[in-house]
């Protein structure tokens, strides 16, 4: 089984020689390819992708972004790598974080066997002290995690998906709908045509967080936002009254911030820890009001489906609203 290693990349300059750095040190019988994907990369990491050429088997590079049009997120890159591969198998990784010894090989072996394999993720070795996990080892360590409302199914991250070719024919492309959460539906997705998720705790990939403030305001943003309109996506109703319990939410929440900062002030370890936290869960309570307004303006604009027609409305995942 020849597999292909699909890394997409937006400017990784700073991180990305880490990873290429890691992949050189794997190996699989097989025979194995790296494909990286460009999204319009504005920054020198191309120009270090290409000091790997006779360092990494089968370098290529794809280009996913269109000058002129708008930059699509990170399924298109993988959906662009894929559609360049050669492999009976796709392993996904990315340009901020570090594969282990050991994964391609493992990835591979669990791939034989299974058509969807996820990795273990390590939080510790590429983030400072104060992002470290303080119970457990964190997401994703494990065990994969299974979502406490409906649909209550498994989902994982894919910065540590495998894939079959064979699963991915029949499933089709990762959803560009959800640019932010397209793993977490790529999950459902299988789950629901029958596919199993496997982990395969060998596979290991050191994962990098984000530790600017600002970033993790965002990243809290975008996945309560994608994350919200994905459950609705699946079926799972919208609460009463919505968005005044998400603006009470947030009513509730924006104070502790300051706690949080008179803490940090104080040069107390868990200060900066608690800090970052806030960011990230007041983005993503403002990201879920966004999702919970998105969603009512657009059943505003559709008065005259029935909710039947509307739950049987086909979407470009191939997966009934």
């Amino acid at each position: 089984m020849r597999l292909s290693v699909i890394l997409p990349c937006f400017n990784g300059a700073e991180t990305i020689a880490v990873q290429l750095d890691a992949l050189i040190h794997q190996h699989w019988p097989g025979g194995w390819e790296v494909i990286v994907v460009n999204n319009g990369s504005t920054d020198n990491s191309m120009a270090i992708v290409e000091r790997y050429r006779d360092r990494l088997p089968g370098l290529k590079i794809v280009q996913a972004f269109t000058p002129g049009m708008p930059r699509l997120g990170v399924p298109h890159s993988y959906n662009m790598g894929i559609k360049a591969a050669s492999g009976d198998a796709f392993v996904f990784c990315e340009a901020d974080d570090e594969v282990a010894p050991g994964w391609l090989s493992a990835m591979g072996e669990a791939l034989a066997e299974h058509p969807f394999v996820n990795g273990r993720l390590d939080h510790r070795k590429l983030n400072p002290a104060w992002l470290h996990p303080v119970d457990g080892e964190g997401y994703q360590s494990e065990g994969i995690f299974r979502i406490t409302c409906p649909p209550h199914l498994l989902t994982a991250t894919g910065c540590a998906f495998g894939l079959q070719r064979s699963m991915y024919e029949k499933l089709g492309p990762l959803s560009v709908d959800f640019p932010i959460v397209h793993d977490a539906e790529y999950c459902f997705r299988a789950q629901l045509a029958g596919y199993a998720l496997h982990f395969e705790p060998r596979a290991l990939i050191h994962y990098r967080e984000k530790s600017d403030y600002r970033a993790r305001f965002y990243q809290g943003r975008n996945w309560g936002r994608d994350f919200t309109r994905l459950l609705h996506h699946y079926g799972l109703p919208t609460p009463r009254l919505a968005r005044t319990r998400q603006v009470l939410t947030l009513g509730r929440v924006l104070p502790s911030g300051l706690a949080a900062g008179l803490v940090r002030m104080t040069g107390r370890p868990h200060g900066q820890k608690m800090l970052a936290e806030w960011f990230w869960n007041v983005g993503w309570f403002k990201g879920v009001l966004a999702a919970h307004t998105e969603i009512a303006q657009q059943q505003r604009n559709k008065p005259l489906l029935t909710q039947q027609e509307d739950a049987g409305a086909p979407t470009e995942s191939g997966v009934a609203l």
